[in-house]
């Protein structure tokens, strides 16, 4: 059949299962099978597919039908402009937490703006010839893939990320994606803050540099105990925050393939809020940021957490596309 007749099937057996978007996840795995682009899918669309890519499409299709996600299948997910490896290990990334992203480098872009302009006016010519602002620390603290620590190194300047997760496997994942997007990192393993005190810490070096795909990995060799900073300019978390009792009414693709670890919240959804807020002031340098990203709902609830410390300036939520609250930023005071 030809191949714009066998993407077409492909996108019937996934919409009878119910799988979202299906004509874009039957592109996207024929595409995956050929390693083409759509450009090229485009252009071959009226030639006959032989038989050998029609069975092992419709076996993408079957496994896809069975609401594994696609990205699951693939390997990959883009985010923030940048191809990041998964796994069942870790959340997918989501366009949503861009939205974190974004606003925690328009912080940072901000102030190291700010403090080229300050040095400059002080030191005079010559600091805007050779001067530099030192190097803000960043926490990316439930990190799972790395996806946003990593994308942070990659668009801002004068930064060092170190990622901490409870899961080996996460922290493993998120030294390729380092790796792969040649970013240099710190990765600590443990329970919060406790990876940041005293967690097994692998630091991704010279990942810009030839030879980097031969770096060793976490865990093969630890480069010691604790975190190389203890306090930080910016703590960024997408800590878990869905309601136990509303994990089952997740999508198929949620609910049984991403890790429940990184989904559960708790009851209402803020146990590691909670956490994260009592303990962060001890990790935060004076004026340091705290952002979240958070469900669509819990604006109000954290803003009530954060002003209940008495050690944060008034938060400020941020809205997704929808007008929904999905981010929530405030300073150490």
């Amino acid at each position: 059949m030809k191949t714009r007749v066998l993407i077409k099937e492909g996108e019937y057996r996934l919409s009878k299962t119910g799988v979202m978007d299906a004509h874009i996840d039957a592109e996207e795995l024929y595409c995956f099978l050929k390693k083409c682009d759509k450009v090229v899918l485009f252009l071959n669309k009226e030639q006959e597919a032989d038989k050998e890519t029609e069975t092992e499409y419709f076996k993408l299709i079957e496994k896809r039908a069975s609401r594994v996600p696609l990205q699951h299948i693939t390997g990959k997910q883009e985010f923030m402009g940048f191809e990041f490896k998964v796994s069942p290990d870790v959340l997918i990334p989501r366009q949503e937490t861009e939205i974190l992203v974004t606003e925690a480098a328009k912080i940072l872009r901000d102030e190291r703006k700010s403090a080229i302009n300050e040095k400059s006016k002080s030191r005079g010519r010559l600091f805007k010839i050779f001067g530099s602002p030192p190097v803000r620390d960043v926490l990316d603290l439930c990190c799972g893939s790395g996806a946003i620590g990593i994308s942070m190194a990659k668009i801002c300047e004068d930064v060092f990320v170190t990622a901490a997760d409870i899961s080996a496997a996460a922290l493993e994942l998120a030294g390729e994606n380092a790796r792969k997007n040649r970013v240099e990192i710190s990765l600590v393993k443990g329970d919060l803050f406790e990876a940041v005190a005293s967690g097994d810490r692998m630091d991704v070096k010279n990942a810009g540099k030839e030879g980097a795909e031969s770096a060793e990995l976490w865990p093969v060799k630890l480069r010691g105990k604790g975190a190389r900073a203890k306090c930080y300019d910016m703590i960024v978390s997408n800590p878990p925050y869905i309601k136990t009792n509303t994990i089952a009414m997740l999508q198929e693709e949620v609910k049984g393939h991403e890790p429940v670890v990184a989904l559960d919240g708790g009851i209402d959804g803020l146990d590691y809020y909670r956490k994260i807020i009592a303990e962060a002031p001890k990790y935060l340098k004076d004026g340091g940021w705290l952002l979240f990203e958070m469900g669509y709902d819990q604006g109000e609830d954290l803003r009530k957490l954060i002003m209940d410390t008495g050690k944060f300036s008034v938060p400020e939520i941020v809205h997704d596309l929808a007008g929904r609250d999905r981010v929530i930023k405030c300073r150490k005071v």
